[in-house]
């Protein structure tokens, strides 16, 4: 039967069937659809989020919805003293919410446009993190994959629990990117102060809760990998097209760039500033992150070499990651320390405590705190937010694993490696137009 022969009653049912996500996406699709929820708006926000969203979930919602508050009023050119007593108030209210049950939705009719969107991006942004993780965890004996954002992504297959984990983490995660972004614009004296907000606001949680914020921020810094490798793509593929011949003239190319103001793509600005680009988009909150990976690529490229001033040399404090193993001062008797555990069966498997993969990480002969970047390939399969049953499906459960300390693991927060040379590596061999680079600039 066709959808315009359907009665409003069955297409308001259907919609009510559906995630804030797929109402957005459905509504894109047919105008029929937009014209129901349209009619039909506010008991759609109501009943939509409320079936969506996780119970469990809910302070963490309500201080995420808060949050908003704080780029609206740095938009508005508030003070940053003013932010600064908004944050210390959404902090004091987080705790107090905490203390709390939640049996019910309480949402005020006119903050729930803003609460459907940031639940259908925060939709969005777990499709892609399982997309990601479950590929890796269901093919465990190698190495895993590097995450590409452009992919076509279908809706996350989740169980309650699951789903719960992933939405409390996502949602954490997006209050902390807010408090970063104050943290960030204060002067080093008064970030001294204020970083006790972001510091007390992430040790309220128990170490598996700690465990599944780093989890995100990995995810984090390979998606925005993906944006930024999306951006070098598009230069490029504009400059292959145009200047196809090589060259033996030998031409200082990073310099080239550097006088062109294209830096961003030099080996340099890769290995000592790259890490700048990534905490400042972190700290300008999930949908923005999201917006981007989005944007064609010509608006992709105006966005990102726009902002360059604003990131170059942000100073950004990750409060997640402990930095990477230092192999230089280890002698080599600690970088052949193995560290040998494996998934446990265990009774129970809820949202109140750690799930099965966490008594793995935990399990090891010597302990293997969290945070740790020798975990840095389990994040990559999402250990921490899978219920036992999928764990079990995968072939991990009871399966020895070893984890070499020794090994060049990379820190679960910004310093996400990259599995291929930089453009200016990449542009050795070609004659390097200087006219050509302007040029990709001005499209």
């Amino acid at each position: 039967m066709a959808i315009d022969l359907l009665s409003p009653e069955i297409l308001l049912t259907i919609l009510e069937l559906l995630t804030p996500l797929d109402i957005l996406r459905a509504t894109h699709a047919s105008a029929l659809l937009h014209r129901t929820f349209t009619a039909y708006k506010h008991h759609l926000l109501r009943h939509t989020l409320r079936e969506s969203i996780h119970p469990s979930c809910r302070a963490d919602l309500y201080t995420a919805l808060d949050a908003q508050r704080i780029p609206q009023l740095l938009k508005a050119g508030e003070t940053l003293t003013k932010v600064k007593l908004e944050c210390f108030s959404l902090f004091s209210a987080d705790r107090a919410r905490r203390r709390q049950s939640h049996d019910e939705l309480e949402v005020n009719d006119d903050k729930l446009d803003t609460l459907f969107y940031l639940q259908a991006d925060i939709e969005c942004l777990i499709d892609a993190y399982c997309d990601w993780s479950l590929k890796n965890l269901s093919c465990h004996r190698e190495k895993p994959s590097q995450y590409n954002s452009t992919n076509n992504r279908p809706r996350s297959n989740l169980s309650p629990t699951e789903v719960g984990r992933l939405q409390r983490a996502f949602y954490r995660c997006e209050v902390y990117t807010r408090f970063q972004r104050v943290l960030n614009l204060l002067g080093k004296a008064a970030a001294l102060n204020f970083s006790q907000i972001v510091l007390s606001f992430v040790s309220q949680f128990t170490l598996y809760e700690f465990e599944e914020f780093v989890c995100i921020q990995q995810f984090l810094a390979q998606f925005i990998r993906s944006i930024w490798e999306r951006v070098e793509d598009d230069f490029l593929s504009c400059f292959q097209s145009s200047a196809a011949s090589s060259s033996s003239d030998t031409k200082d190319i990073g310099k080239l760039l550097d006088d062109c103001e294209l830096s961003l793509f030099t080996k340099s600005y890769r290995e000592n500033d790259y890490s700048s680009f990534v905490k400042h988009l972190i700290s300008c909150g999930l949908p923005y992150i999201l917006h981007l990976s989005l944007m064609e690529p010509q608006k992709l490229k105006n966005v990102v070499l726009e902002s360059y001033p604003d990131w170059r040399g942000f100073a950004g404090t990750e409060f997640f990651s402990q930095g990477a193993l230092d192999l230089d001062s280890c002698d080599e008797k600690q970088r052949e320390v193995r560290l040998r555990g494996r998934i446990v069966d265990i009774s129970e498997d809820t949202l109140d405590g750690p799930n099965l993969g966490w008594k793995w990480g935990t399990s090891f002969q010597d302990f293997v705190k969290c945070d740790s970047p020798a975990l840095f390939d389990v994040r990559d399969r999402g250990y921490v937010f899978w219920d036992r049953e999928r764990l079990q499906e995968s072939g991990l459960v009871n399966e020895p694993v070893v984890i070499c300390v020794g090994a060049d693991y990379l820190p679960p927060g910004h310093n996400g490696s990259f599995l291929r040379s930089s453009v200016e590596e990449r542009l050795d061999g070609f004659d390097v137009d200087s006219e050509i680079l302007r040029k990709w600039k001005c499209l």
